[in-house]
Parts: C-alpha cells; sequence; structure tokens
C-alpha cells in the first residue's frame, strides 16, 4: 500500500468525504460510514473508499474502539463538529500526520511504509530548483530522479500514477500549487507561522529555518530532507552553500514577505545570516532576523 498510488489507496477527495461524514454522523461501523460517504452507490468504487479508509486508520486518523470508527485524539477535536470546519483543518492535520516519525520509520522500504513514500517523494521535489526542473510530464520527472538518485531501490516515481498522486498530495498538504502544478510551499509555510512565530518579536534567522523544520522537515535541513539529499548524486544535483536556502524555500519567504505576512531583515552588524536564492542561483536577498508583522494585511495565493 502506498499513498502515492491512487488507484490502490484513494485520493485526498476522498479523506475529505469520510473526514466531513465522521465529523457529521459521529461514531459508525466502518461499512455504514463507507455507505454514508456513497459506498452502495451506482457509479462508486467503493475500493478507493475502503483503502482510503485503511491508509488513514493506519496513519492514525481514524481509531475504532468497540468496533465503532472514530476520528483519533487529539484530531477529533481539534476537527471539531462542524463539517465545513473540519474540512478547512484537515490538510494541517493530514499534513502533520503524514510527516510524523512514526509514519515514517521504514523511511527507504518500498512496502509496507506508511507515508514514507510520499514525504521521501516531497523532499526529493523541494529539493529541486524550482525555476529549472520541468514538471510538465512524467517522463521528465522520471529522468531527473533517475539521474540524481544513485540506487534504483530508492526511486519513488517509477511511473505517471505516482507522479499524479504525488502532484495532487503536494498540492493539497501545501507544497505546490496550479494545474500545471508549480512547486511552492508557501502554503504550507504560511500554516505554521503562527507556531513558528507566536507574535512579533524577532529572532535570527538560524532559529526561524530551525522552527520551522522541525514542523516541516521536508524542507531545507529537514530530517527527511537530510536524508534525500544524502542519497543523491552531486554530479546530477548540486547542494546549495550551507547559508543558501533553497529555491523552494527561498520563493515562500518572499511571497510571504511580499504580502506582508512576514518580515525579514539584513542587520548591519549581526552575523551567520541567511540567502534567498533566485533564478539561475543568483543570491536574492540576505537577512539575519525575521518576524512576524503584527497585522498582516493578506497573503499572495
Amino acid at each position: 500500500m502506498s499513498v502515492l498510488n491512487q488507484a490502490s489507496d484513494g485520493q485526498f477527495n476522498v479523506l475529505i468525504a469520510l473526514v466531513r461524514a465522521s465529523v457529521r454522523f459521529g461514531p459508525r461501523e466502518r461499512a455504514e460510514l463507507l455507505a454514508i460517504c456513497g459506498a452502495d452507490a451506482p457509479g462508486v468504487d467503493s475500493s478507493k473508499l475502503n483503502s482510503t479508509f485503511i491508509r488513514w486508520h493506519e496513519l492514525g486518523l481514524f481509531e475504532a474502539p468497540d468496533g465503532s470508527t472514530v476520528l483519533s485524539e487529539p484530531y477529533r477535536k481539534r476537527l471539531g463538529r462542524d463539517p465545513d470546519k473540519a474540512e478547512a483543518g484537515l490538510q494541517t492535520v493530514a499534513r502533520e500526520i503524514v510527516l510524523k516519525p512514526e509514519n515514517n520509520q521504514r523511511f527507504w522500504e518500498a512496502k509496507e511504509n506508511k507515508s514514507a513514500d510520499l514525504t521521501r517523494a516531497l523532499a526529493w521535489l523541494l529539493a529541486q530548483d524550482v525555476y529549472a526542473i520541468d514538471t510538465s510530464s512524467h517522463k521528465a520527472i522520471e529522468k531527473l530522479e533517475r539521474d540524481q538518485v544513485r540506487e534504483e531501490s530508492r526511486l519513488v516515481l517509477q511511473n505517471d500514477t505516482r507522479w499524479n498522486g504525488l502532484k495532487a498530495w503536494a498540492t493539497y498538504l501545501g507544497f505546490g500549487r496550479g494545474d500545471a502544478f508549480t512547486i511552492d510551499p508557501t502554503p504550507a509555510l504560511r500554516d505554521v507561522l503562527p507556531d513558528v512565530l507566536p507574535n512579533s518579536s524577532p529572532i535570527t534567522a538560524r532559529d526561524f529555518l530551525g522552527r520551522v523544520v522541525e514542523l516541516l522537515p521536508v524542507l531545507d535541513h529537514g530530517i527527511y530532507r537530510q536524508m534525500v539529499e544524502g542519497v543523491l548524486n552531486d554530479k546530477a544535483w548540486s547542494k546549495p552553500a550551507e547559508n543558501r536556502l533553497s529555491t523552494s524555500l527561498s520563493r515562500a519567504i518572499e511571497r510571504l514577505a511580499q504580502a506582508g505576512e512576514l518580515a525579514i531583515e539584513q542587520k548591519a552588524d549581526a552575523a551567520d545570516g541567511l540567502q534567498l536564492t533566485g533564478v539561475n542561483g543568483r543570491l536574492w536577498r540576505s537577512f539575519t532576523h525575521v518576524w512576524r508583522p503584527a497585522q498582516t494585511p493578506g497573503a499572495q495565493r
């Protein structure tokens, strides 16, 4: 089973339907929950409902005490009792679950890896030059991955089903956007800002990065990102300098700064800052401190 295999393990819209039904109708036997979601309706592929439920039960979103299916805590409390609010909050919860250490213990295994295949694929994708990568076809992506990943057994995107699955899940979880698909972690970074910067007090750029990757470990210097970068061929992939951020994270920081949701500053008397990377690897700008403005006028989405 694989999160990226949409044919067998479902799609995020199926997960949304399951969560909305669980929130609205409360504890139900699995068969009843699936029926509420249309499993018995003509033209509905009930196997996707069932496999999606099994996968997310395995990942910890659902539990079945006494045979009745419910959302697990703490997610049940966080998602609440309003289906619309639950759907709005599900993206954050799903991302947290996908990235949890217990769901990535078999990180390099091809089977029974829980969400590790998706985590690995996200980390690899976010390590790419977002201005140079061709995301228009699986053929281009497959060639790039094969050029970069040294071991055949560690490839993730061997077919277009998995590539389409990655694009869909990356977009839903906040790491991409658009029908043509653009690598962009701005939504995910925006989502964690209240936890990273709980007030308007400035922190150092290094502290900011450390807090971000603790919550989003597929980004620069995060544990999953480091594991993936460690298997890449340096003849086909160039690791940024220690103080340089990847183009994907640089884009996200710059977008949030331009939208007034984030402020960055280069202090002349401060050392050990970070640098944003732009098109063709050029230096975009440097910063040593980060803070969240007291009032945010709204982000560019």
